[in-house]
């Protein structure tokens, strides 16, 4: 699939629900970017240890914690096709916009962002139709999508590999999770991994409606 940039500008009946998602994915993809994204070869010779979640700033969301310790699990290298990393950081995305929890977990060779958001799947099906699958995680409606974005100076940044879900089986235009993941070789996470993770992942967050 051909991925997007997620900048350009959006119009429309969703329009300030598009121009929000498509900023906070921005901010997602430029926070890997500008915070070095993967692990230094310092982190890489270390032997596997449990990393605790980092503390919430004073602007994070009151959900912030719970979801990080969800996503923070020993299982999650795995999940992520990478059984030989381990953890090297838990925390607030750098960037983070608005109110809604938005989580960053490091590998020493991955990373995987989470972000909850109103934004829903029907949104996202009527922002890019043509750049964008269908699925479908535990019975609730789900879309997948690549996401890239230039640097300033014209620089490619990362790419990155989206699924959206939304919270709520019985509501496509409800609140949604969105997974985030990047990889050090720039190989693309295909969507059976992704749906695995998502299954995997979601119904252990608040806000999981099971189907």
């Amino acid at each position: 699939m051909e991925a997007e940039n997620v900048v350009e500008p959006v119009k429309g009946r969703v329009g300030i629900k598009v121009a929000v998602a498509a900023a906070v994915v921005c901010a997602v993809v430029a926070g890997l970017w500008g915070a070095g994204l993967f692990g230094g070869s310092a982190d890489r010779s270390e032997q596997a240890k449990a990393v605790v979640c980092d503390a919430p700033r004073p602007a994070d969301s009151e959900g912030y914690a719970a979801v990080c310790a969800a996503l923070n699990r020993p299982d999650l290298p795995a999940l992520l096709g990478a059984p030989g990393d381990h953890v090297v950081v838990a925390h607030p995305m750098p960037m983070a916009i608005g109110k809604e929890p938005m989580v960053e977990v490091r590998l020493q060779h991955v990373v995987l962002a989470l972000m909850v958001s109103t934004f829903s799947v029907d949104d996202r099906f009527e922002m890019r139709p043509g750049l964008t699958d269908q699925a479908t995680v535990l019975g609730h409606p789900a879309a997948t999508y690549a996401s890239s974005m230039m640097t300033f100076g014209g620089k490619a940044g990362p790419s990155t590999r989206n699924i959206l879900v939304a919270q709520d089986a019985k509501a496509s235009g409800g609140r949604t999770f969105e997974l985030v993941v990047s990889r050090e070789d720039g190989t693309s996470v295909d969507d059976p991994a992704l749906n695995r993770l998502a299954a995997a992942l979601l119904p252990t967050l608040p806000g999981w409606v099971a189907a």
